[in-house]
């Protein structure tokens, strides 16, 4: 564990790419340069390759360690009693897990409430009058999934970036960090715990009121708002506008994500809850949408080139680690600026490849590809 704490404590140089202009040698690279020196001047000229062999090694011991993601889903719920709290506290970890609401989740509920055993549920406890805190079995739900063959978000939750507009009577207000009527913006946030959902949100200063007019984003003029946008480098983007209609608010988000483009309108005696009720119905949307059925159990060698450092290695498997689609990430070797993974996934090889592909994954041609390796990719940077 020492060696693995010393290698942990290497500063990041930064300098990720050979020949990157102004970069100085990485401790932590693993490339081709160090994996063929040549050793025609003497024993001196052995050394990089023994580094490069002792780095592969460490880096694999480090990779084998890698963290897996928590094995259970912790959710508060109010409710009356226990049972109550079981069925409500059950439908959300299942769509967090799924990422959208569905009929298929409710469904799933019933059926997995009538079963005369819930191994699914680790603890229930009381927390207040009406609260209670509920510890779900990450594996098993995700099992249940799979087997009732529900739909599920295959890819990654994308970070979207929430530009929101409030009227006010004759304003209109942009809503950002340093300014969040009736906690719109919080109730956002919170919708976005329950979900996974990495919403992004302005920091409403200067720059954005200079750059951002409130009626491209009452009207939805999503390439208007690209280039504002640019900053907080969001991977899609939230429209809400909420306007007071008598004594209730109506609240419409507008979702762009990819090549898909959503609209979905709430009324509410409360402009939060409108607000977080029309993203919910935007973003289960936009999950069936993008949802497929994960069933069945392949073991897939895939490989990933321009891999030359141990963090690029670290944020490759996270990265895979957090697609539903892939259920568990092995290293099964090291190459020279490349590294070949053992992945289990519910999807055959076609159908992961364009969920990777969807995700940014560039697929590439090896000439020197192992036998072995079905298909390989180069990450997004």
């Amino acid at each position: 564990m020492a060696a693995l704490d010393q290698l942990d404590a290497i500063p990041d140089s930064g300098c990720v790419f050979f020949g990157k202009a102004g970069c100085g040698r990485s401790p932590g690279r693993i490339g081709p340069k160090d994996a063929f020196a040549s050793e025609s001047r003497g024993s001196g000229r052995k050394q990089p390759r023994r580094r490069w062999f002792l780095a592969a090694f460490m880096l694999f011991l480090m990779v084998a360690m890698f963290p897996a993601a928590a094995s259970w889903i912790e959710v508060s719920v109010e409710a009356k009693d226990e049972n109550e709290a079981t069925v409500v506290g059950l439908e959300k970890a299942l769509v967090q897990l799924a990422g959208f609401h569905s009929s298929a989740i409710a469904d799933l509920v019933s059926e997995l409430l009538r079963a005369d055993h819930s191994p699914w549920l680790r603890s229930l406890e009381r927390r207040g009058a009406d609260g209670f805190l509920l510890a779900f079995d990450r594996s098993r739900l995700r099992t249940a999934l799979e087997t009732s063959k529900v739909p599920v978000w295959v890819g990654s939750r994308p970070a979207l970036l929430v530009w929101a507009v409030m009227e006010r009577g004759e304003r209109r207000l942009l809503l950002g960090s340093g300014m969040d009527e009736d906690g719109v913006l919080d109730a956002l946030r919170h919708f976005a715990s329950r979900r996974d959902l990495p919403l992004l949100f302005p920091l409403g200063d200067l720059q954005d009121r200079r750059q951002v007019h409130t009626a491209d984003v009452i009207g939805g003029l999503v390439e208007a708002l690209a280039e504002p946008s640019r900053r907080y480098e969001p991977d899609g983007l939230v429209l809400l506008h909420l306007v007071p209609r008598g004594d209730m608010y109506r609240a419409r988000a507008h979702v762009a994500y990819r090549n898909q483009v959503i609209q979905f309108e709430a009324l509410a005696a409360l402009p939060d809850v409108a607000a977080g009720e029309a993203l919910a119905g935007a973003i289960d949307a936009l999950g069936a949408r993008l949802a497929r059925v994960v069933a069945g159990d392949e073991a897939l060698l895939l490989g990933f080139v321009d891999i030359e450092t141990m963090a690029e290695l670290q944020r490759l498997r996270a990265r895979l680690s957090g697609l539903q689609a892939i259920r568990e990430v092995r290293l099964n070797r090291l190459l020279p600026g490349a590294a070949v993974l053992d992945l289990r996934t519910g999807l055959d090889a076609s159908s992961l490849a364009e969920v990777l592909q969807g995700e940014g994954f560039d697929t590439v041609v090896r000439y020197q590809d192992p036998d072995d390796v079905r298909q390989w990719f180069r990450a997004p940077r």
